[in-house]
This record gives C-alpha cells, sequence and structure tokens, in this order.
C-alpha cells in the first residue's frame, strides 16, 4: 500500500542540483506537489540538503521552478527528493505542471486541499 499523498505524474525535464560546493544535472523522472525522483550518477547522501531548478522551456522568458529539498531515498537508478521549501511562484507553476499532466485534475486540488486541512489542524 503507498504512503504517497500525492500523485505523481512522469515529466521529463532536466534539472539543476546544487549540494555543498557542487552543481550537477539530471533527468526528472517523475514529480509531485512534495517531491520528485532525478535519474542521476551523482552521489548524494540520505538527508542531504539540496537546491533544484527546473526550467520549463517552450515558454518566453523561460520558467525557472525552485525548490529546497533534502534527499530522501537513493537507487542506482537516481535520487528521490522531497522538497521542503517552495515559493509561491513556483509552488503555482507546480501545480500546473501536476494539473496539466494528470489524467484527473480535480484530484490534485483535493490533494491540495486536504493536505492543507491536514497542516492546519496539526497545527491547532
Amino acid at each position: 500500500m503507498s504512503t504517497r499523498k500525492f500523485s505523481r505524474v512522469d515529466f521529463n525535464v532536466d534539472a539543476t542540483i546544487k549540494v555543498a560546493d557542487r552543481q550537477f544535472q539530471g533527468a526528472v523522472e517523475n514529480l509531485s506537489m512534495t517531491g520528485m525522483f532525478l535519474v542521476t550518477n551523482e552521489q548524494l547522501a540520505e538527508g542531504e540538503p539540496v537546491d533544484i531548478t527546473i526550467v520549463l522551456t517552450g515558454t518566453l522568458p523561460e520558467i525557472a521552478v525552485n525548490f529546497s529539498g533534502i534527499v530522501t531515498r537513493i537507487t542506482e537508478a537516481g535520487v528521490g527528493f522531497t522538497f521542503e521549501k517552495v515559493d509561491l511562484d513556483s509552488y503555482m507553476h507546480l501545480k500546473n505542471i501536476i494539473a496539466y499532466n494528470i489524467d484527473d485534475a480535480e484530484k490534485v486540488m483535493e490533494e491540495i486541499g486536504h493536505s492543507i486541512d491536514e497542516k492546519f489542524n496539526s497545527e491547532k
């Protein structure tokens, strides 16, 4: 049984990862409102903080979607990240990416609403 609260969508675009004193690129395999999986040969440690930038091409000007996150999963194929901080513009772009690439865009809005409700209730 999956413990995911947000739907994942296949999304093939390059991402730039900044970690400590280095920077590298990889290919995004899938994306959700709270994380992503990156195909890469780079070696990272679980729990390591990173800054992630995805550039959406095909628009003028190009749109950069920025996240701060941590490494949460490491496989032979790549690395999974959980987003910890997302600015409002990037969050809106991310929401639109997910909604556009999922069969049921309303489901994305329900997931976001449910997550906000959970967070609000846990802070009471």
